[in-house]
């Protein structure tokens, strides 16, 4: 049965159109795409993570908690004896022979307990007290092989493992010792990790504990390490005395050897220079160079200034002094001027070549010609003052460095001889010390006290130390739940796929039309969730796409779009589903709407609809099929499908040409909304063509499938074919890992989104 199809839609009965209220929100959603995300810590995402992973985080808590009380039951008794001993803080007297009494190291001074607690833990003292114990003896007596297979038997499985991966990671055991030094080392390696220290805060005590599964044995080894610790260190006062003498005995002979090689240097070296240790002769070449360095100065003022008069003497001899006073000079410059006057005056008569005229041009030259000779007398007699002065401040200058060469020479011969002296002076300082602190040392060796004491000695105790059931399992618990919160928020974090809208605007920064819930179905309904927005309008999944479809109609200026393709970026992420709803919404607001199966590759459409597929979109495309013809009516009202037809061997090609564009436009006049169902934008280029051909674009993100990688690609695809997307569609989102629920996003009407039962008349 087929209905017919609708008129031209009147354009006053279009969807809802609010402009100003499109601009707010347009607003707002640049303002919040610009803002950045607040990424902080956020303990309401955590009990989201905890909700989601909990029985992987339970699983976890239980098998550590098992563990822990298997453990703790199967684990040998252990008893524990401590005993505590006073340390002072008393300085040695070897190396202050002034003090008497005893002198307390400085507070500041925190090595001082730090290393008797390290002497109290070390091999040496282990060694002492299993030899003072008699462990040694039983250990290396007539029978090792019950020792050792005592051992044998006691390791646990345990240690076996861990001596298995020991072997593995260091290797090759060592070269082979003899059996009684392995069961030597091995028993004091052994009483060495049974000892624990433990210092006392604030006080100058600290408790000695030492570990064993035999509480006699513990009580007897802890006393044993402190008098052990007391008698080492009365031997370490007493060898401490005794090596400084030795020490002091070989530095003595050795300063000794250093001051008589330096005062034998110290005298070769007078000798040889010719130095005496006396600063007069040093002074006298100090004097003569400051006297030279004067005449040098008053020498080169002399040089300056006569090579200024005879430099004055070759370029303006008028302006000397000794032209201006020499009475020739001056008489041949009148003589000069007197003949000048007449032959100016006799040239108003006479030519130039007149008899009188030649004479008076004769005895003017000639007053010239004596003019010059005395002037360059006078340069002759500037030009010998300055060699003069030239000569006595080179051989002033001659002397002055001389003069300088010796007091440097001086100097460099008294630094050796002062180093030689202060070297002599200080070997002698040195050995006169040592040769002091040597009597000293002697005076007061063997002279000390003990500054270790024994406050409580160790008793038999009474109950085990542990295990603990109580720690043991607490601890096993904590760990647990530990290692299960690690694990599941690694999980959470290694899984980059997106699930909720603040991923979708985090990641890809587009804005969010709607979230989708997820339909738990049956396999053979699967088939059924398209329309399911049609069979249940009060269902959640239904309300959802209401949602969506109110969003569409503030994306734009004049409402919902007419047209729009909805597509994502790979395949079965409800991409199809959503076109058939949003279709069906927009149908269920009276208006006709055309729904077009555009996946050439992959349609689905016609099975969510069980209509045929014989004709469609490829015959419009591809022959002369009209629009009309390859539509069909659906069991919605006012819901009108045109599926793919026979598949195109080339959809790219049959995409791009014209007849799309002309097909849109004539479905635009009839229907008042076209919502195509496009091919996934990743892999293939006909969801880029076709987003070009039909121009608004929804985009569908699954939820907890896609990855956050390709939707920003298909995205970015998009936009650099110029195409901008309304917005996102999150789909099949599970309300169990949401912390709000379905509620922070819709109203529900029903409690739970399940298909409504099969009726015969929809097989």
């Amino acid at each position: 049965m087929t209905d017919p199809l609708p008129d031209r839609p009147n354009p006053a009965s279009r969807a809802l159109a609010v402009p100003q209220r499109r601009e707010l929100l347009l607003a707002e959603a640049a303002g919040a795409g610009a803002e950045p995300l607040d990424q902080a810590f956020n303990l309401r995402e955590l009990v989201r993570i905890f909700l989601k992973r909990k029985w992987t985080i339970l699983i976890i808590f239980a098998v550590f908690s098992l563990f822990a009380v298997v453990r703790t039951y199967l684990a040998q008794p252990v008893y524990r004896a401590s005993t505590t001993i006073q340390i002072e803080k008393i300085i040695p007297r070897v190396l202050d022979y002034k003090e008497v009494s005893p002198l307390e190291i400085p507070d500041y001074d925190s090595d001082f307990y730090a290393t008797n607690y390290e002497l109290l833990k070390s091999r040496s003292l282990a060694e002492r007290a299993v030899e003072d114990l008699g462990l040694r003896k039983r250990s290396t007596g007539a029978a090792p092989e019950a020792v050792e297979a005592k051992a044998v038997g006691a390791q646990s499985f345990a240690d076996a493992a861990l001596a298995f991966f020991t072997r593995l990671r260091e290797g090759p055991p060592p070269v082979a010792v003899d059996r009684a030094t392995r069961e030597d080392e091995a028993l004091v390696t052994a009483f060495q990790g049974s000892v624990t220290v433990d210092p006392v805060r604030r006080s100058r005590l600290v408790r000695v504990h030492f570990d064993s599964t035999d509480p006699f044995f513990a009580a007897k080894a802890a006393n044993t390490i402190a008098q052990a610790f007391i008698n080492i260190n009365l031997e370490r006062r007493f060898e401490a005395s005794a090596y400084a003498k030795t020490f002091l005995e070989e530095k003595l002979q050795q300063t000794k050897e250093k001051l008589e090689d330096s005062e034998r240097q110290l005298v070769d070296y007078s000798r040889q220079m010719e130095v005496m240790g006396s600063d007069d002769k040093q002074n006298i070449f100090n004097q003569n160079l400051q006297e030279f360095n004067t005449a040098v100065a008053k020498a080169e003022q002399e040089r300056i200034h006569a090579e200024v008069a005879w430099r004055q003497a070759q370029d303006n001899p008028d302006t000397l002094k000794a032209v201006q006073d020499s009475r020739t000079i001056q008489s041949l410059k009148e003589s000069k001027a007197k003949l000048d006057g007449e032959y100016q005056e006799n040239l108003k008569i006479y030519k130039p070549a007149f008899p009188k005229m030649l004479a008076l041009q004769g005895q003017v030259a000639e007053v010239d010609r004596q003019l010059n000779a005395e002037l360059q007398e006078i340069r002759k007699s500037m030009f010998a003052a300055y060699k003069s002065a030239r000569s006595q401040e080179e051989l002033l200058r001659g002397r002055l460095e001389e003069s300088k060469r010796q007091l440097l020479d001086l100097q460099g011969r008294s630094i050796r001889y002062g180093i030689l002296k202060r070297e002599v002076d200080t070997n002698r300082q040195l050995y006169d010390g040592l040769l002091q602190r040597l009597k000293e040392v002697g005076v007061a060796g063997g002279v000390g006290m003990n500054n270790i004491s024994v406050v409580d000695k160790a008793q038999v105790p009474i109950f085990p130390f542990k295990p603990d059931l109580a720690k043991g399992v607490t601890t096993g618990m904590a760990i647990g739940l530990l290692v299960g919160l690690l694990v599941a928020w690694l999980l959470e974090h290694l899984d980059d796929t997106i699930r909720f809208a603040d991923d979708v605007e985090r990641e890809t920064g587009a804005a969010v039309l709607g979230v989708v819930p997820k339909l738990k179905v049956s396999e053979g309904d699967r088939n059924r969730v398209g329309i399911h927005a049609h069979l249940d309008p009060s269902s959640a999944f239904s309300e959802a796409y209401r949602s969506v479809r109110t969003a569409l109609q503030f994306s734009t200026s004049n409402g919902a779009p007419r047209r729009m393709v909805v597509t994502s970026s790979s395949k079965n992420e409800g991409k199809s589903t959503t076109a058939l709803a949003l279709a069906i919404n927009f149908a269920q607001m009276g208006k006709p709407v055309l729904l077009i199966d555009s996946d050439l590759r992959n349609p689905v459409l016609h099975k969510l609809l069980k209509v045929d597929n014989s004709r469609g979109l490829s015959n419009c495309l591809s022959s002369s099929m009209g629009l009309l013809e390859a539509i069909q009516s659906t069991k919605v009202p006012n819901l009108y499908v045109m599926t793919t037809g026979p598949l195109p061997p080339h959809p790219v090609e049959l995409l791009s040409g014209m007849k799309l564009l002309s097909m849109l436009a004539q479905a635009e006049e009839r229907f008042a909304h076209v919502v195509v169902d496009g091919p996934p934008v990743l892999g293939i280029a006909d969801s880029i063509v076709l987003s070009n051909q039909v121009d608004n674009v929804v985009f569908v993100i699954e939820s907890g499938r896609t990855r956050k990688g390709h939707a920003k690609n298909a995205l970015k695809r998009l936009q650099q074919a110029g195409v901008h997307p309304l917005g996102v569609i999150l789909t099949k989102i599970d309300a169990y890992h949401d912390l709000y629920g379905y509620n922070a996003y819709y109203y529900q009407y029903a409690s739970k989104a399940q298909l409504p039962k099969r009726q015969p008349s929809e097989a």
